[in-house]
């Protein structure tokens, strides 16, 4: 009830003020399938509205709806029909149908042959039908529950495109729980079985789905994880923000003006949707975030109200891990369906080779072929007036003139300098340029705004030159910033994380010379004095420091023993940058030795002080450089290195996660000098080695590799051993004066690990708060492990899991220990982290108790770090919990030696078994109804019979567990075991229960019995559609020509009811 009051009405009067049509159904479960528009609950299209829908948007130019009823049906029948397709093919095949639509034979009115019929008018939006139903109950026979009732499903011309779960804080993680839900809905959730949980064809159509719990509300595709839900916390274009609500708040408001006004939903439909490929053979669905639409919006209504071309153009500054190359899909796509821009020639420009091979990937999203400039001399094709698109380097447009200048310079000769030629004079070209912050300067971007004089210009970047040294600032190069989306944002949208670092050596000692001469001399003490002075004059001290083998076997030893501990156990990967080619090559020499050292170390150890786990990783990991060549003379070990990264495909395998079935996935530290530093995109990396001098642009490039988002990684980690951090405010020099604000919003998200002792303080103080709130004032000591009476810390401990009965305070406690969880993560094998290691286990032993006594999987651990998660499960084990074992069964003889142990009082095992039961009862209720419902009753009689008189509960409820352990143990007269559940089923439905009446049903059964055993019979019975109508047959006709008053009239109920119980009871029927 709090549910629809709170959150579910609210959501559906929204919309009616967006002008949707909502049928409100109000709470319960719906019975007649009419008031949904349909004929049964098995259907998830609504026909009526279908054929409604789709007559009216296909007219002929004078307005006559042509399409027959005949082919309304036929169409019907097409969107409904995919069999032997995958939830996801039968997805992307209807968003195809959906966008361009189909075709029927001929059209009766004009004549024409095979017309194309459209599915959605996209050109005049409110032409469709937008319909909202609550309550929508589908039936699902042969699943593993009677059916589903999704809160809210959203209906375009009669097709449901969004699934909406609404949550009140009736559990822990609200969002997680509807996500949850959601994935049960589709029948994407993991199931041991392989059981069917839901109806999957109510997302053939699925664009997104909403989960929300009014105060936050999240949207993802059919793809997505929990952790790639987004927010929708912005409203474009600015005229539909006409509501208000808290600038901290991702409000389900805002969402619902943001994505569900119907000319926004049309829009995301037809341009802002993607089918892309995130690793070889794995597709995902993607729709765009709220920055990225809001940007495309921008864009073109600055090019329309522009009339010079550099009113037209303009900087989108949006940061690096946001996807600014998907930006620019989806402005083309848009740009090609508006009848004033379709006919625009589209120019990526893009400076490095390894962006032009991605982005020119990502450019092939667009749904057009692009053509790519691989030389200057093809620079001329892009002088034509096709609305094309286009691809070309920066480099492309160096002028060769220029360059044979420098030659007569040299010689003593005066050159002279032309103007770079002009390629295409027209103003319908749109240059699109990514990095624009490097392309800006200089000759090359001279010479591409000479080329293409009244282009209007689009820059997409994530640092743009803004300080008075530099000599062109991006946006006046370009015309004016036409959308922010700065990092700090990024990370509150959970777009991408945060980034920490870790300072391992003071810059000033290199700028001092009497300590680089301390520290020179430490590094090559054992080399002689001639070969010292060898070393300083072929390469000049400062370059022989930082490429010695001595000092780089000494940081990667420092290397390999922090990923060892903080990363690797995570699953995680990591990048070395070095200050050369040499460099680089010589960390992946000295790594893959300090690795062999680090096994060798570790098999050592005695077998209990092992860590197995640590072992089989670092066996299984692989170093690889990425450099470039350094010519036909560069040493041996460079080639060898270049060898062997080009052999194991080195760049996308170490983009790939651990895969010890894999042994290419191995590749888990990568070393580069310059490469890969900009546009690389690898969400298994989060640690980033930083040995080389990088300021301003190039350092923000580089640190932002390591801000991707990806399952269990709450944050980016540098480690400096060049020293920049200690400067870093000089070397993000890249705001003015007067933005330095825009410096502080990105020092929040960017900062030295020393800084994160005071949160994981801070964070700490908050979970003892949130006890002290509820009177649990112990909780410091507790978690401090400050008892010094055991009785005292036991009750204590009790009275904690009594607490948690309390949905709030489970939710607030789930909250808080994450936050506490990923600071330690961060923090884990520094001192300041180490003081809290007995807080952790102590707090993950609550968090444990919690989730086992109310069963309560949103409690799971399993969002905590793999390192943390070890630490409690060690000491869990030690304590005789094994959180990797099954849980005790309520019906095993060792449930109560399970609950004396945990349990020291008659209340506390009182609580255990009341709850243990209620849990059982729950989750085989399905599996025989009304023996589950007596024993679900003698419990409440229990409770209220002895209240407070814990021991006697204590001993009722033992033998009510062990009752329920017998299960059924005797024949009713002429019903045997097996067929007991199916006769109470149809028993409860009699009108009239006597004697004649029961030996009709028991002859029914008997009748039934056969039929009900070929579901276990057939192989694969419950993925055969077609087996599973026929045997339904079979049962609604018995049951339906029985004549049993009040067994009858319900064939069609009773049968899905018999189907779904045959299922749950699959192996007593073989």
């Amino acid at each position: 009830m709090a549910e629809y009051v709170n959150v579910e009405k609210p959501f559906l009067e929204k919309l009616r003020l967006l002008g949707w049509q909502v049928i409100d159904q109000g709470i319960g479960i719906p019975q007649e399938p009419e008031k949904s528009l349909r004929e049964n609950f098995k259907q998830v299209v609504l026909p009526e509205e279908f054929k409604k829908a789709i007559k009216k948007i296909n007219t002929t130019p004078d307005g006559r709806e042509w399409l027959t009823d005949k082919q309304l049906e036929q169409l019907l029948f097409e969107i409904q029909n995919f069999p032997g397709k995958s939830l996801h093919e039968a997805n992307k095949e209807i968003h195809r149908l959906l966008l361009k639509g189909t075709s029927v034979a001929r059209n009766e009115l004009t004549g024409e042959q095979d017309p194309t019929v459209r599915l959605v008018d996209f050109k005049t939006y409110d032409n469709n039908s937008f319909m909202a139903i609550n309550q929508f109950r589908l039936n699902t026979p042969g699943a593993s529950r009677q059916g589903i009732i999704p809160d809210i499903v959203l209906f375009l011309n009669g097709m449901p495109v969004c699934v909406v779960e609404a949550k009140d804080f009736d559990v822990a993680e609200p969002l997680s729980e509807a996500f949850l839900q959601i994935t049960r809905y589709a029948n994407t959730r993991d199931d041991d079985y392989g059981f069917k949980e839901g109806e999957e064809r109510l997302f053939h159509y699925n664009m997104f789905s909403i989960i929300t719990h009014g105060k936050e509300a999240r949207v993802g595709t059919i793809s997505a994880e929990f952790d790639f839900y987004n927010n929708w916390v912005d409203i474009f274009p600015e005229e539909y923000r006409t509501v208000t609500y808290p600038p901290d708040e991702e409000r389900q408001e805002v969402l619902i003006h943001g994505m569900l006004n119907k000319e926004i939903l049309i829009d995301l439909l037809k341009h802002f949707t993607l089918f892309i490929e995130i690793k070889r053979g794995v597709e995902v669905k993607i729709v765009a975030r709220y920055n990225q639409y809001r940007a495309v919006g921008k864009i073109i209504r600055n090019f329309r109200e522009g009339t010079t071309p550099m009113e037209k153009s303009g900087v989108v500054w949006h940061t690096q891990g946001s996807g600014k190359s998907l930006t620019m899909v989806f402005l083309i796509r848009k740009l090609r369906s508006l009848d004033d821009l379709k006919d625009l020639k589209i120019i990526f420009i893009v400076d490095r080779i390894d962006l032009e091979e991605q982005l020119s990937e990502t450019a092939a999203m667009t749904g057009e072929p692009v053509r790519i400039i691989t030389r200057r001399s093809n620079l001329n094709q892009l002088s034509d007036d096709t609305g094309d698109v286009n691809m070309v380097m920066i480099h492309r447009f160096l002028d060769e003139k220029n360059i044979a200048a420098q030659s007569l310079i040299d010689a003593g000769i005066v050159p002279t300098f032309e103007k770079f030629d002009t390629i295409n004079n027209s103003d319908r070209i749109l240059l699109l340029i990514d990095e624009a912050h490097r392309t800006q300067g200089g000759d090359m971007g001279d010479n591409l705004f000479s080329a293409f004089p009244h282009a209007a210009r689009i820059g997409f970047t994530g640092t743009p030159l803004l300080t008075e040294r530099h000599e062109i600032k991006t946006h006046e190069r370009f015309g004016g910033f036409i959308d922010f989306y700065k990092f700090d944002k990024a990370v509150k949208d959970r777009a991408t994380v945060e980034i920490k670092y870790i300072g391992k050596v003071s810059k000033d000692r290199l700028d001092d010379k009497e300590a680089f001469d301390t520290e020179f001399e430490d590094m090559f003490e054992q080399r002689t004095q001639a070969e010292k002075e060898e070393i300083q004059r072929r390469y000049g001290s400062f370059i022989a420091y930082l490429e010695s083998k001595e000092r780089i076997a000494a940081i990667s030893r420092d290397i390999i023993n922090h990923y060892c501990q903080d990363i690797l156990v995570n699953g995680f990967k990591a990048q070395v940058v070095a200050s050369s080619i040499v460099a680089a090559v010589r960390y992946k020499y000295e790594l893959e030795i300090a690795i062999q050292n680090k096994i060798a170390e570790l098999k050592k150890l005695p077998q209990e002080g092992l860590d197995a786990e640590q072992l089989k990783q670092l066996e299984f990991l692989k170093v690889a450089a990425i450099v470039s060549s350094l010519g036909n003379n560069e040493p041996g070990y460079i080639s060898k290195a270049r060898r062997e990264a080009r052999e194991m495909n080195a760049i996308e395998n170490f983009k790939a996660d651990f895969d010890f079935e894999k042994s290419e996935t191995g590749i888990g530290i990568i070393c580069v000098c310059d490469r890969l530093l900009t546009g690389f995109d690898a969400p298994v990396e989060q640690v980033m080695y930083l040995d080389k001098s990088l300021r301003e642009h190039d350092l923000f490039q580089a640190i932002t590799r390591v801000n991707r988002t990806k399952h269990g990684k709450s944050f980016g980690l540098i480690v400096d051993y060049f020293g920049i951090t200690k400067h870093l405010s000089d070397a993000l020099n890249i705001y003015t004066d007067k933005d330095k604000n825009r410096l502080e919003d990105f020092l929040q998200v960017f900062r030295d690990i020393d800084k994160e002792i005071p949160v994981l303080e801070a964070r700490y103080k908050r979970l003892v708060d949130l006890f002290t709130d509820y009177k649990l004032k112990e909780i410091d000591s507790f978690l401090k492990q400050k008892f010094t009476d055991a009785a005292k810390e036991f009750e204590f401990a009790e009275d904690c899991i009594e607490t948690a009965k309390n949905v709030k305070f489970r939710a607030e406690l789930l909250t808080y220990s994450k936050s506490f969880f990923d600071s330690l993560d961060l923090l884990f094998n520094v001192q300041a982290g180490i003081d809290y290691w007995i807080p952790a286990k102590r707090l993950g032993y609550l968090i444990w108790r919690i989730k086992d006594r109310y069963k309560d999987e949103t409690m799971d651990l399993k969002w905590a770090s793999e390192k943390v998660r070890k630490l409690i499960d060690k000491h869990l084990l030690s304590i005789g919990i094994d959180t990797k074992v099954p849980q005790v069964s309520i019906l095993s003889e060792d449930f109560g030696k399970k609950v004396d142990y945990l349990n020291k009082t008659p209340k506390s095992k009182a609580s255990e078994m009341e709850h243990a039961i209620r849990w059982h009862i729950k989750i085989n209720l399905e599996k025989d109804p009304a023996f589950y419902k007596h024993f679900k009753d003698r419990l409440e009689t229990i409770l209220n019979a002895y209240k407070d008189n814990w021991e006697t509960i204590v001993d009722e409820l033992d033998k009510l567990r062990k009752e329920m352990a017998q299960g059924r143990q005797e024949d009713i007269e002429g019903i045997s075991v097996v067929e007991a559940p199916f006769f109470d089923l149809l028993k409860t439905s009699l009108a009239l229960e006597n004697e004649t009446e029961i030996n009709k049903i028991k002859n029914l059964i008997h009748i039934l019995m056969p039929i009900l055993r070929e579901t276990a019979e057939i192989n694969n019975f419950w993925t055969r559609a077609a087996e599973q109508r026929r045997i339904e047959g079979l049962i609604e006709d018995e049951v339906r020509y029985s004549k049993i008053p009040g067994v009858s009239v319900k064939a069609a109920e009773l049968t899905t009811e018999l189907m779904k119980l045959a299922k749950n009871r699959e192996a007593d029927l073989q």
